[in-house]
């Protein structure tokens, strides 16, 4: 059984219902501030770790919009969404680029297409260049990766040569790795290697940069 709320806990648990059937999608720390005339960030945590200690919501760990209410109506709870940080641009053209693995830029995204991936291991990445735009990857699109080290033909991935970075199509042959463009542009040639490069993870899905409202990019200085 659900224990009884105070009353402030009571208003919070309303937005929060008001929210995610308004706009099908939980609010966040701010939101819930203003809405109420709180004070302070702090103070909505409280209330928050008390419902969900009550058993009244779940809050999902690596997420902005990250409530979910216990015994809801799924239909209401369908999304939420997942902060994944934005690493360096990375060349579709050629190995230009230096990686920075510094992060000061983070694309929201549904967590319907992270799936079962552990959260941890999903970054994004904005490509540089066309030499990628037989596979739907234009310059300015964000990529979603996964990061692994493992691949199979045919995946497309992101490669590091030294100190610099690359999306194309991974070919393992028996004594070389390839890495193909996929442009119909014949200044794009394949990159042989032998030694001294890395996969850093493979491609999920690409989302075009020029459909991407301001809103749907929160930029944040990380101090380390």
């Amino acid at each position: 059984m659900q224990k009884a709320l105070t009353p402030n806990q009571q208003r919070v648990l309303l937005v929060i219902k008001q929210y995610l059937t308004d706009l099908g999608a939980s609010p966040t720390l701010r939101d819930i501030k203003e809405k109420l005339g709180i004070n302070s960030t702090n103070t909505v945590v409280k209330h928050l770790i008390a419902l969900e200690n009550k058993g009244y919501i779940v809050r999902h760990k690596h997420a902005k919009r990250n409530i979910e209410l216990r015994n809801g109506d799924p239909s209401k709870v369908k999304t939420f969404l997942i902060s994944v940080p934005v690493m360096a641009s990375v060349g579709c053209d050629d190995l230009s680029v230096v990686a920075d693995e510094k992060y000061d830029e983070f694309l929201e995204v549904d967590n319907n297409i992270i799936g079962n991936r552990n959260r941890a291991d999903i970054f994004a990445v904005r490509a540089i260049g066309d030499s990628m735009n037989d596979a739907g990857i234009e310059s300015g699109d964000y990529v979603l990766i996964e990061k692994t080290e493992i691949c199979q033909n045919g995946d497309r991935v992101v490669a590091v040569v030294g100190d610099m970075v690359t999306v194309k199509k991974f070919e393992k042959r028996s004594d070389v790795i390839v890495l193909r463009p996929e442009s119909k542009d014949p200044k794009y040639r394949p990159i042989i290697l032998h030694e001294d490069f890395k996969i850093a993870g493979k491609v999920i899905c690409t989302i075009p940069g020029g459909s991407m409202d301001p809103t749907e990019v929160v930029y944040e200085k990380i101090n380390n």
